[in-house]
């Protein structure tokens, strides 16, 4: 007789099954998991690069001082037809996905960022722009937007009609074309940097970019140069004091400097004439230098000014009339950067421009660049309740 296999027999080899499938529906359960993951992953990444395409054809609609994120909705890609598919569902869980692309500009690596949250867009931002395709037509909502720092000063003035231009002589803010100024003996261009000591005022403020360049307020007695030097890339007062400056913790830079620009271009020309102030700026711009940090120029001290006269000679006694830097640098020698070729140009004690070897000891007040995306927190430029950027 042929015999089959006992209860016992039978038993054993359920159990085997049962052990062996016990130990290996886990691991079939986390493949499938880690299968669906991975397929999710690649889906998101694709949301993302057609974010990123997005932006790439509609730069324009970005914010060009990097203050406010950018986000559009997954529903406007899939009707503008960026996305192809009208059915986007989760891999993992085959529910619907319906969230938001969002645009941030990261300033460490100076390119955009693209996410995608499975969220609505109005949730998905703090501050910003929302994108919505309408109509055939992107259509935006602002979200708490920030204002840079430039746009909200230029504004205010502006919504005002308080704007003056060239030829008119009293105290104000002024379109010089391509950049603005302060001109006059009070005038309400103080500042601070978010957690400094230190009180700046305005020098001014670049149409093209929004940056603003600050001068401090502290006097600080230094050569130009101890070994005689005439280039301002090299001179002791870039490479020692103006970078210890920079490094200071008490004047606000450190807690700052990701909204400093490092890189500033600043107006190092040879003035060796007797100028008009139009002539003096193309003369600035004939020779220039990068660096993080610089020293007024001959140009920033004549368009401090509400003298026209001092606009048409530079070198005139009326220069320090209503002039907020003479007040500031009065009965001081006080380092500009402009060089006439074998000396450097200074403001004197009594408020005339002249020239001086480089190892004397002057006063120096420093100057930084923000860059565009920085936003004003509080205050009005008053001396009581300055500016505060940050």
């Amino acid at each position: 007789m042929k015999k089959g296999f006992t209860l016992v027999e039978l038993l054993a080899v359920i159990t085997i099954i049962g052990v062996v499938a016990l130990i290996v529906f886990p691991t079939i359960m986390d493949s499938i998991k880690k299968s669906k993951q991975n397929l999710y992953e690649i889906q998101i990444r694709d949301i993302e690069e057609t974010g990123a395409k997005w932006a790439h054809d509609h730069m324009e609609l970005l914010d060009a001082t990097h203050l406010n994120t950018v986000a559009i909705s997954l529903e406007s890609l899939i009707t503008s037809e960026y996305l192809q598919k009208s059915n986007l569902q989760d891999p993992r869980n085959k529910t619907q996905m319906n969230g938001c692309v969002t645009i941030v500009y990261d300033d460490a690596i100076e390119q955009y960022q693209y996410h995608y949250i499975e969220s609505a867009c109005a949730n998905a931002i703090t501050n910003g722009f929302i994108y919505e395709y309408k109509n055939n037509a992107w259509e935006k909502a602002e979200q708490n937007a920030i204002v840079s720092s430039a746009n909200t000063i230029i504004e205010g003035y502006a919504s005002n009609n308080l704007i003056k231009t060239e030829g008119q002589t009293t105290a104000g803010f002024y379109d010089e074309g391509e950049r603005y100024v302060f001109r006059g003996s009070a005038v309400e261009n103080y500042a601070k940097l978010n957690g400094g000591n230190e009180t700046y005022r305005i020098l001014s403020i670049d149409k093209t970019t929004g940056k603003i360049r600050l001068i401090g307020t502290t006097p600080i007695p230094n050569a130009w140069d101890s070994d005689n030097g005439t280039l301002f890339e090299n001179a002791s007062v870039t490479t020692v004091q103006l970078e210890s400056y920079y490094n200071s913790s008490s004047n606000g830079i450190i807690n700052n400097q990701s909204k400093i620009e490092e890189d500033a271009l600043w107006n190092v020309g040879t003035i060796t004439d007797s100028v008009s102030y139009s002539v003096l700026k193309s003369l600035e711009a004939g020779r220039t230098a990068y660096s993080k940090i610089g020293l007024p120029s001959i140009s920033d001290y004549v368009s401090a000014t509400t003298d026209f006269t001092c606009h048409e000679n530079i070198f005139s006694d009326t220069c320090k009339q209503e002039n907020y830097l003479y007040e500031l640098w009065k009965e001081k020698n006080t380092w500009t950067i402009n060089t006439n070729g074998t000396k450097i140009w200074y403001m004197n004690v009594n408020g005339m421009l002249d020239t001086a070897d480089p190892n004397f000891i002057h006063y120096i007040y420093p100057v930084i660049e923000m860059k565009a995306n920085t936003h004003i927190i509080k205050g009005n430029g008053k001396p009581i309740s300055p500016y505060v950027f940050e």
